[in-house]
């Protein structure tokens, strides 16, 4: 663990910097996955998941260009506006594509770099529909998180970044809401009638992290696969009551990720 970045993290968050212990549950949550991080992400489908890679990229190559860009423009552009790297693009890219879902659910949009990867994947299916939820960008503007995250991204516009060969091709397939997840997140699984994919990616404090992962997870169906992103303490907690093996802590860059089995 580098100690300049952990401290900036800290001195950065309201939520850490007023709870001395889960400073302490911050660092030893970053110690475990350390230990069980891994660079591949084929590695990771397999391992974490027991997913095929070479099912799960089908169709990649053809996206390959495109999703680059988005990266790199999100990456390149000036201000903060947040984004999943190209690795843990591949893997919510490939677990959509492999699952073959009905229904996938992401929490925080910010440019649009997961929503391009999730759709790309369920325009290769021809099937399935994505619902992102977002803050209304007038609630994100100048505002530092709890977590310490602040974003340019609203100046832009909610998923500014994706690419409109995604729009278009996802059509009446993407719902964006805009709204606060306590709201939007019980409602939306109020209406399904499950959920096949779920990816965190909002607000990254461990208590509102645990929340979103104890709500969603009776409704994930067998097979299913719920992720997360900058997993931290909550993911352990989370993993802990579930009784979950050790290949719940295996991660890229700190994305998680466990499936679902009949009698979870």
């Amino acid at each position: 663990m580098r100690i300049a970045k952990f401290a900036h993290e800290i001195l950065a968050s309201p939520y850490y910097r007023r709870r001395p212990l889960e400073v302490c549950r911050f660092a030893y949550a970053k110690w475990v996955f350390s230990r069980f991080r891994l660079d591949n992400p084929s590695a990771f489908l397999l391992q974490a998941l027991g997913i095929d890679p070479v099912n799960a990229f089908a169709g990649y190559e053809r996206w390959r260009p495109v999703l680059a860009g988005v990266v790199e423009s999100v990456w390149t552009s000036s201000g903060r506006h947040g984004g999943i790297s190209m690795e843990d693009g591949m893997i919510l890219y490939g677990i959509t594509r492999a699952l073959q879902p009905a229904h996938v659910i992401e929490t925080g949009v910010a440019a649009g770099v997961s929503t391009s990867f999730i759709g790309a994947a369920l325009i290769e299916n021809r099937a399935g529909s994505l619902f992102s939820i977002e803050l209304p960008p007038e609630q994100c503007t100048s505002r530092r998180h709890q977590d310490g995250a602040s974003f340019d991204w609203p100046q832009l516009g909610v998923a500014w970044a994706l690419p409109q060969e995604i729009r278009k091709g996802l059509g009446t397939r993407h719902t964006l809401l805009l709204e606060d997840v306590k709201i939007a997140l019980p409602a939306l699984l109020c209406q399904l009638p499950h959920v096949d994919i779920f990816f965190h990616d909002d607000l990254h404090t461990p208590d509102h992290m645990l929340w979103e992962y104890e709500l969603v997870w009776p409704h994930i169906r067998p097979g299913g696969v719920l992720i997360s992103d900058d997993a931290n303490f909550g993911w352990i907690q989370f993993a802990r009551r579930q009784e979950f093996d050790k290949r719940a802590l295996l991660n890229v860059q700190r994305l998680t990720a466990v499936r679902k089995h009949a009698g979870d």
